[in-house]
């Protein structure tokens, strides 16, 4: 049955395609922020949908867009203040790291220390190299720095009218199909949600354990350890991981083995172990209702073939993949699959 009974016109529908499908890939490298803003928006929709009761729709996506815009500078802003006023710190730690691994012909039978004490000859050769490739540093800038901008303001559109338009595109769905493709869309929208919503919460809570093991640990400067291992937890599964070695390698240097104790075996399944292997994928699939395992396998998927950003196009696929099986086997299977129980 046809909208408004009228006959659709497949040469149109057929040469319009194909004009989408030409600047899709015209302008493929704007894909990732326009994505990426579409699924914030999705998680603040309902947050504009409560706001715009009070005020005005286009000022609430406004206020909305730049908070996000706000705390994302902020986020920056604080974790590299807190890098810079730790330069030293961090010298020193590698210092002390690079210092052990000279000991007794270091490694490999190379010797290590010249690397240790030419530190500040590397510093100044990146100082070089940065300033010879000014311009393609500046250009490099204003490219991301245009990226950005058409990412909030896609968030900003995506806010004030994304509701109305998925409406107005739920309407032309045929009405026997709803029901299967709603399988399809509660997915994917509890996916997104999840997803950011969870590690983001991830971050915070590895932050806020983070800030009395490394009071415990006693290596000082708590707050730049606890604000690194947030950044790193943001990185699924690979970023706090990075920060733990580390660590075990430093208390190594210092002989500091109570230390690598309290690293292995407090540090690791607290900052570690426990937020990615159990919290993360857990929390995930209790929104979305996805077996833990198979977000597991998605998050792991996505960041092997698609780097950072496969964090979020991974989970993504799984749901779209998910609530596609889910609609073959209500379609053809003639009902409910028990697979789908036990991967739920």
């Amino acid at each position: 049955m046809y909208p408004h009974g009228k006959k659709r016109d497949w040469f149109i529908i057929g040469i319009s395609l194909f004009l989408v499908l030409l600047i899709t890939m015209m302008f493929r490298e704007l894909i990732n922020p326009v994505l990426i803003a579409g699924a914030l928006a999705a998680v603040l929709i309902p947050f504009h949908n409560g706001l715009k009761k009070h005020i005005r729709p286009s000022l609430s996506s406004i206020l909305i867009t730049t908070a996000v815009v706000i705390f994302i500078v902020v986020m920056l802003m604080v974790s590299f203040v807190v890098i810079v006023a730790n330069g030293e710190y961090i010298q020193e730690v590698v210092n002390s790291i690079f210092a052990w691994l000279s000991l007794g012909g270091g490694i490999f039978g190379m010797d290590l220390n010249p690397v240790v004490f030419d530190i500040q000859s590397i510093v100044n050769g990146i100082i070089a190299a940065v300033t010879g490739s000014i311009g393609e540093i500046l250009g490099a800038t204003a490219y991301y720095s245009i990226i950005f901008m058409i990412l909030f303001l896609t968030l900003y559109l995506f806010i004030l009218y994304g509701e109305q338009m998925f409406y107005e595109i739920w309407a032309l769905v045929p009405t026997e199909s709803k029901p299967k493709l709603s399988i399809l869309n509660v997915l994917v929208s509890d996916s997104l949600y999840s997803l950011i919503i969870v590690h983001v919460g991830i971050a915070l809570i590895v932050f806020v354990v983070a800030l009395p093991f490394f009071t415990i640990l006693g290596y000082g400067h708590v707050l730049f350890w606890s604000i690194i291992c947030a950044i790193f937890a943001l990185i699924p599964v690979f970023g706090p991981v990075i920060i733990i070695a580390f660590l075990a390698v430093y208390a190594i240097s210092l002989g500091d083995y109570f230390g690598l104790a309290l690293i292995l075996l407090i540090g690791w399944p607290l900052l570690c172990a426990i937020p990615d292997w159990y919290l993360r994928p857990v929390l995930m699939g209790k929104r979305s209702k996805l077996n833990a395992v198979l977000i597991f396998i998605a998050l792991f998927g996505g960041i092997a073939v698609m780097g950072v950003l496969g964090f979020l196009y991974g989970p993504l696929a799984l749901a779209i993949l998910t609530g596609v099986y889910r609609i073959y086997t209500t379609e053809f299977g003639g009902g409910h699959s028990p697979v789908q129980d036990k991967l739920s």
